[in-house]
C-alpha cells in the first residue's frame, strides 16, 4: 500500500516536471497575448474557488492557459484545489477527434459534474468556473484557401497540425482571452434540479465561447468573387441596371460590367497578412513616432461585440486614423473593421495595401449616378449582414481646424437603411475619440487655413512620415465612447419604423440628423485632456503668447481642476504634474524659453500659436461654460444666479450647435450650479447663496478669471460679427454674409494679433447661420424675428467695448 502511493506520488511529480518542462520550452518560441486574466478584470474574490474550463481537450491550450494564469497572478490550471480534493482546476467541454481533429466531440466532464456537488457541501465560499478561450492564429477563416485553412483560426475545433503550422509561423499571434466567471453557487440556486443546473451551465459555456469567437476572429471572410457576385444578383442593383440599361438604351450585359467594375472599385479585400504586416510596422511607428497609445474604455467595446455588431464613428484627425483603429482592436483581440475611405486614398501601391487592410472606397458624392448609389447601398448591406464590423467617420472629412466637424448624414443614411432591410443582427454605433498631442499633416492643415489650395494626395506623402521622425509626437490616446443601439434609437424617434416597407425620405433625413448629432456629441464626451491641449488653451489666452512661467504653471493646474470638476464624464485627464505637463508641451510644440531678472518667460511663437489654436480646438468644449459663467461674473462683478441662467440662455442652443456640448436647454440650470459651485471651490468666483461676485482684482484669482472668460472670446466675436451685419438696413445674402463676417473676422485677427486662421473661417460661419434659422432667430430670407433681440444682447454684453465698437466700424465700411 505504501509503495502503491510512493509510486503515484512519484508518477504525479513526474507528469508535473514534464508538464513544466513542456511548458517552458513552448514559451522559448511563442509570444501569445493574454487578455482579461487578473483577478480585478474578472471581479473575484481572494475566497472563491476557481476552476478554468477550456472548450476542447488539448495539452497545448493547457500549456498556454497556464502561462496565462500565471502571468495575471491567478492560481495555476494544473494546480490541485485542497479545499474540495481536486487534483486539477480545469475541465474541458470536449475533445477533438477525427484525422485532423478538426471535428469535436461534446462530452460532460466527471470533473464538472463533481463541482455541482463540491458547491452544494461549501458554506460561504463559491467556486466560479472560468471560461478560457485560445485562438491560433488570430485571423478569420477565407473560404476556399486549403494554406490559410491551416494558419488561420475558424469556427470548428483547432487541430493539432493548424496549432504546429500557427506556432511556427505566427508565434506572436495567440491569443488567450479569459470570460466572464460563472458563480457556481448563484447557478445552483437559479435551478431546483440538477440536470437543468448542469444543462444552464453548458448553455451559458457554449454562449461564450461562441461570443467570443465572434468578437476576435469576426464571421467567416467570404471569397470576394462570391461577394460580388451577391451584390449583382440583388434585387436592388438589377432593377438599377435594367433602368440604366433602358434610359440610355445600351444592352444590359454593357451595363451589368459597368457595375460589376463599381463593385470592384468599392469593395474591400481584407487579408489578415497585410493587417499582421501594418500590426509589425504600425507597432515600431507608434513607438518611434509617438510615445505609445493610451486606450480607454476598451472593455465596452469587447462585451458589445459579443453580441452586436459594431459600427465605429470615430473623429477624424489625420489619414492615420485609418491605421490607428484597427491596430488598437487587433491588439487588444478584436477583429479588425471594414473601413469606409475617399476615393482619393486609392492611390497606386498605397490604395492596393489599404484594401487588403479592410479598406472599402467611396467617391465623394454619388449625385448623378443611380447605379452607382445602389452597388455601394448593397455592398454595404451585404457587409452588414455577413455580420462584420465597420468603421466611418461621419464629419466627412479631416479636422483642419482640431474641432469635431458638423456631421454627414450619407453614411448614417444607408446604415439605417440596410438595418430597416434586416434587423436580424443587432448593431450598435461605438463613437470614438482619437486623441493626438501633434499630428502628422499640422503644417499642410495650418497652411490650408491660411489660404493656400488644399493639396491633392499623392503616393510621395507617405515618405513625409519618414521626414517627421526625428520630431516628438507626444502620445495618442484613443477613447471609446458610450455605445448607441440603433434599434432603441429607431423605436424612440419612429416607434413603427419596422411596420413600414420603406421609410419616407423626410423622416429618414430628421432621424439620420438627430443620430449623427447623438454621435458627434458622444465623441465629444469622450474627449482627451492631454498636456499639449492645456498648455495651448493657457497660452492662447493672453494676449501675446507670453506668460511667466509660473503663472502659466498655475493656470495648468487650474485647467486641470476645472477638467476634472466640469469636463464630460467619459472624458480622460492626463495624470501628469504641471511641472511635468509643461515640458512635454514645450517638447513637442518648440515653445521657447527666456530668462528674465524677475522670473522666466514661456512664448509661443506666431507660427507655432497657429498649431496651438488646433491643440485648443480639440478641448474648447470643455471650458465653454466655465467660460461664459466667467466672463459674465467679471463683465458684471456682482450679480446672481437667475442673471447669469438669463445671460446664458439665448447664447446656450448656438454653443451646443458649435461646440457638440451634451446638455439640453432643460438641463442648464444644474449644469450652471454645478460650474458656480466648481469655480467657486477654486477661488475664481465668491458666492453667498445666490449672490456671485468677482475676487478681488489685485488678486491672481482674477487674473485667472479673465483668462479663463477669454476661451470663449473668439466665438462670441463670430456671432457679433454675424449679428451686426444682419442688423444693417442693405442685408447681404446668405453668401456674400458668410464671405463678410470671414473678412472682418481676418481684419480683427489682425488689429489683435489673433494667430488663428480658424478663427475667419467660412464653415464657423455657417453653422452658426444655419443654427440661427434652426432656432427661428431669423427667417429663410435672413430677416430678425423676436428672438434676435435677447440673443444680440447677450453677446455684446459678453464682450469688450473696443471689440464691438471695431467690429461695428468694419460692418459699416462694408456697407459703404
Amino acid at each position: 500500500m505504501e509503495i502503491s502511493r510512493k509510486l503515484s506520488a512519484l508518477r504525479l511529480k513526474l507528469k508535473a516536471t514534464q508538464f513544466e518542462v513542456s511548458r517552458r520550452v513552448l514559451f522559448l518560441w511563442i509570444k501569445p497575448i493574454f487578455l482579461g486574466g487578473s483577478r480585478e478584470s474578472l471581479d473575484l474574490s481572494d475566497s472563491d474557488l476557481i476552476c478554468y474550463v477550456l472548450p476542447f481537450r488539448s495539452i497545448a491550450d493547457l500549456l498556454v492557459t497556464d502561462k496565462a494564469c500565471e502571468a495575471g497572478g491567478l492560481p495555476s490550471a494544473v494546480s490541485i484545489i485542497p479545499e474540495i480534493n481536486e487534483d486539477r482546476a480545469v475541465f474541458f467541454l470536449g475533445r477533438p477527434e477525427g484525422t485532423l481533429g478538426r471535428k469535436s466531440l461534446r462530452q460532460q466532464s466527471a470533473r464538472m459534474m463533481r463541482l455541482f456537488e463540491h458547491q452544494k457541501a461549501l458554506a460561504n465560499r463559491s467556486i466560479k468556473i472560468v471560461p478560457v478561450s485560445l485562438f491560433w492564429g488570430h485571423q478569420p477563416d477565407r473560404e476556399k484557401s486549403l494554406f490559410k485553412l491551416l494558419l488561420s483560426e475558424h469556427w470548428s475545433a483547432t487541430s493539432g497540425l493548424k496549432k504546429f503550422f500557427a506556432m511556427l509561423f505566427h508565434p506572436g499571434h495567440i491569443l488567450v482571452q479569459f470570460g466572464a466567471p460563472i458563480a457556481l453557487d448563484e447557478l445552483i440556486s437559479s435551478e431546483s434540479e440538477q440536470p437543468r443546473q448542469v444543462r444552464k451551465l453548458l448553455r451559458l459555456l457554449r454562449v461564450n465561447f461562441n461570443n467570443q469567437r465572434q468578437a476576435i476572429i469576426g464571421p467567416d471572410l467570404s471569397h470576394r468573387r462570391t461577394l460580388l457576385s451577391n451584390i449583382l444578383a440583388s434585387d436592388e442593383v438589377r432593377g438599377a441596371i435594367e433602368r440604366e440599361a433602358r434610359t440610355n438604351e445600351v444592352t444590359f450585359l454593357s451595363v451589368e460590367e459597368k457595375a460589376m467594375a463599381y463593385a470592384q472599385e468599392i469593395a474591400s479585400d481584407q487579408s489578415y497578412r497585410v493587417i499582421r504586416f501594418f500590426y509589425v510596422l504600425l507597432t515600431w511607428l507608434w513607438n518611434k513616432l509617438y510615445s505609445g497609445i493610451e486606450v480607454n474604455h476598451i472593455d465596452t467595446v469587447k462585451q458589445m461585440a459579443q453580441s452586436h455588431e459594431i459600427v465605429y464613428t470615430p473623429c477624424h484627425r489625420s489619414h492615420i486614423d485609418y491605421l490607428l483603429m484597427s491596430y488598437v482592436l487587433y491588439n487588444n483581440g478584436l477583429a479588425p473593421p471594414h473601413i469606409a475611405a475617399g476615393k482619393n486614398l486609392n492611390l497606386p501601391f498605397v490604395g492596393p495595401l489599404l484594401r487588403r487592410a479592410g479598406a472599402f472606397f467611396m467617391r465623394r458624392s454619388f449625385q448623378g449616378d443611380g447605379l452607382y448609389r445602389e452597388v455601394f447601398d448593397e455592398y454595404l448591406h451585404q457587409v452588414f449582414t455577413r455580420g462584420f464590423s465597420v468603421e466611418y467617420f461621419i464629419e466627412g472629412g479631416r479636422s483642419r481646424t482640431g474641432r469635431t466637424l458638423p456631421p454627414r448624414t450619407g453614411m448614417l443614411r444607408m446604415t439605417v437603411n440596410s438595418f430597416h432591410k434586416d434587423a436580424s443582427k443587432p448593431i450598435v454605433f461605438m463613437p470614438v475619440y482619437f486623441g493626438y498631442e501633434r499630428v502628422l499633416e499640422s503644417s499642410t492643415y495650418m497652411a490650408e487655413l491660411s489660404g493656400k489650395d488644399k493639396q491633392s494626395e499623392s503616393v510621395f506623402d507617405i515618405f513625409g512620415i519618414f521626414r517627421s521622425l526625428k520630431r516628438h509626437f507626444g502620445q495618442v490616446t484613443v477613447n471609446f465612447g458610450e455605445p448607441l443601439r440603433l434599434q432603441e434609437f429607431m423605436d424612440e424617434q419612429l416607434p413603427e419604423w419596422q411596420q413600414l416597407t420603406e421609410i419616407p425620405s423626410v423622416q429618414l433625413s430628421e432621424t439620420c440628423l438627430l443620430l449623427a448629432e447623438n454621435l458627434v456629441t458622444r465623441i465629444n464626451e469622450s474627449v482627451a485632456v492631454k498636456p499639449t491641449n492645456l498648455v495651448a488653451v493657457a497660452l492662447l489666452s493672453t494676449a501675446k503668447q507670453n506668460i511667466e512661467e509660473q503663472y502659466l504653471l498655475d493656470q495648468i493646474e487650474l485647467l486641470l481642476a476645472i477638467a476634472r470638476k466640469c469636463g464630460p464624464s467619459g472624458c480622460s485627464i492626463t495624470n501628469a504634474t504641471p511641472k511635468e505637463i509643461l515640458e512635454q508641451a514645450i517638447d513637442i510644440s518648440g515653445l521657447s524659453r527666456t530668462e528674465h531678472q524677475f522670473g522666466t518667460i514661456v512664448s509661443a511663437s506666431p507660427e507655432q500659436s497657429i498649431t496651438l489654436t488646433y491643440n485648443a480646438n480639440n478641448v474648447i468644449h470643455v471650458y465653454a461654460m466655465p467660460s461664459l459663467v466667467a466672463r459674465f461674473v467679471r463683465t458684471e462683478t456682482k450679480t446672481d444666479r437667475n442673471a447669469l441662467a438669463e445671460f446664458i440662455k439665448p447664447l446656450y442652443p448656438f454653443l451646443k450647435s458649435e461646440m457638440f456640448l451634451s446638455w439640453d436647454i432643460i438641463d442648464l440650470e444644474g449644469v450652471l450650479d454645478s460650474v458656480i459651485e466648481s469655480l467657486s471651490e477654486l477661488g475664481l468666483i465668491a458666492i453667498n447663496g445666490d449672490q456671485i461676485a468677482i475676487p478681488s482684482p489685485e488678486s491672481p484669482e482674477y487674473n485667472s478669471l479673465q483668462d479663463i472668460a477669454s476661451i470663449t472670446d473668439p466665438t462670441l466675436e463670430r456671432f457679433y460679427i454675424v449679428m451686426a451685419l444682419l442688423q444693417q438696413s442693405n442685408r447681404p445674402s446668405l453668401k456674400a454674409l458668410e464671405s463678410a463676417s470671414a473678412g472682418i473676422a481676418e481684419q480683427l485677427s489682425v488689429i489683435y494679433g489673433i494667430n488663428s486662421p480658424e478663427f475667419f473661417d467660412k464653415s464657423l460661419f455657417s453653422t452658426f447661420l444655419r443654427q440661427l434659422k434652426s432656432e427661428q432667430v431669423v427667417d429663410t430670407e435672413l430677416a430678425v424675428g423676436e428672438n434676435f433681440a435677447p440673443l444680440e444682447s447677450a453677446t455684446a454684453r459678453s464682450l469688450d467695448a473696443d471689440i464691438r465698437y471695431n467690429i461695428l466700424q468694419a460692418v459699416r465700411k462694408f456697407n459703404n
